[in-house]
């Protein structure tokens, strides 16, 4: 089966998991923008809403009004992290939340559940967030690969852990993208590499030598591990059971080698941006960099890369050049 269709029907099925506990009304709402959103981004919609709904807690959703949707906002203002600390939520993810309800709200008001859109009198942030953005050498980049070899996985699943992150390292691609990818999306003797990126957009990678070679080493030790499990199976990367490797266990597995490798919190979207980085740090052209990423627009590559900031130091040194340190 397609990469993205195997994906998008297991979306789907999630959505319609959660659906089943909420209101005829979301469902509608689900319905109604199915068509034009992302499955992705319609899962989103539909979590944030059950949650809003279930901390809500009303019999008729006629009656919320502005004050029950910014009590909820209140709650939401600090969530907790996976080690169970609490933290201030960030401004997108409020963003997030406050266009959920604006657009779920207005679904009722134009079909005449409602007689106006509670949000019209919510106050919603405006500010960004404050984003450190970290730069990652190439010294860093093989330190993520380092940590491979000393995993403590089954050796034959360390060409496949291996493929992944170099995979990340040479293409820049999003690791949606790449857990969708099938064995058939490679053409061995082009050495091109197709894929459904985002808003359905095909991407082609031209793959060098080493790249190729990479993949084939994971290859072979695929075959045999399916052949052993008596499994056919059309993913490129595949998971311990035979199955394609989902998003999240990507990002996970990304993070695990990275904090071994290079002692930091690096996802896949980090290595994206290291990707951008490196490449327009050595080419100078963002127009380059723009098509090598995929990005739409050059604003967006711009905010991805990431120099190393020697500015200050660079500084510290020509001024002390000619001042005298001695009392």
């Amino acid at each position: 089966m397609n990469g993205r269709l195997e994906h998008e029907l297991k979306l789907n099925n999630n959505v319609k998991k959660i659906l089943n506990d909420m209101p005829q009304c979301v469902s509608d709402f689900y319905m109604s923008i199915q068509a034009v959103r992302s499955p992705n981004t319609c899962l989103n919609y539909v979590r944030k809403l059950h949650h809003f709904l279930d901390y809500i807690d009303v019999e008729d959703i006629s009656e919320i009004d502005a004050d029950d949707i910014a009590r909820y906002l209140e709650h939401i203002k600090y969530v907790k992290d996976g080690n169970g600390e609490i933290k201030k939520s960030s401004v997108a993810y409020t963003k997030l939340v406050c266009c959920t309800l604006n657009r779920f709200f207005d679904f009722l008001y134009r079909r005449g559940d409602i007689e106006r859109n509670p949000m019209d009198n919510v106050n919603r942030p405006i500010r960004k967030d404050s984003i450190k953005r970290v730069f990652l050498s190439m010294n860093d980049l093989n330190g993520i690969l380092g940590a491979v070899k000393y995993s403590y996985m089954p050796k034959e699943w360390h060409s496949r852990d291996y493929a992944i992150l170099y995979l990340f390292m040479v293409t820049g691609m999003r690791k949606t993208a790449l857990s969708e990818i099938n064995l058939s999306d490679l053409n061995f003797e082009t050495h091109n590499l197709t894929i459904i990126d985002k808003r359905d957009k095909e991407q082609v990678y031209q793959l060098n030598d080493d790249s190729i070679r990479v993949l084939r080493d994971w290859i072979l030790d695929r075959d045999k591990i399916l052949y052993n499990m008596g499994i056919k199976e059309d993913a490129l990367f595949i998971s311990k059971n035979g199955k394609r490797m989902d998003p999240q266990t990507i990002y996970c597995m990304v993070v695990k080698y990275a904090e071994k490798g290079i002692g930091k919190h690096v996802s896949p979207h980090k290595l994206r941006a290291a990707f951008a980085s490196l490449y327009y740090k050595e080419t100078k052209d963002i127009v380059a960099t723009k098509n090598a990423v995929g990005h739409a627009d050059i604003q967006t590559t711009s905010i991805y890369t990431v120099e190393e900031n020697n500015s200050r130091k660079e500084a510290t040194e020509f001024m002390s050049k000619n001042l005298s340190s001695k009392i």
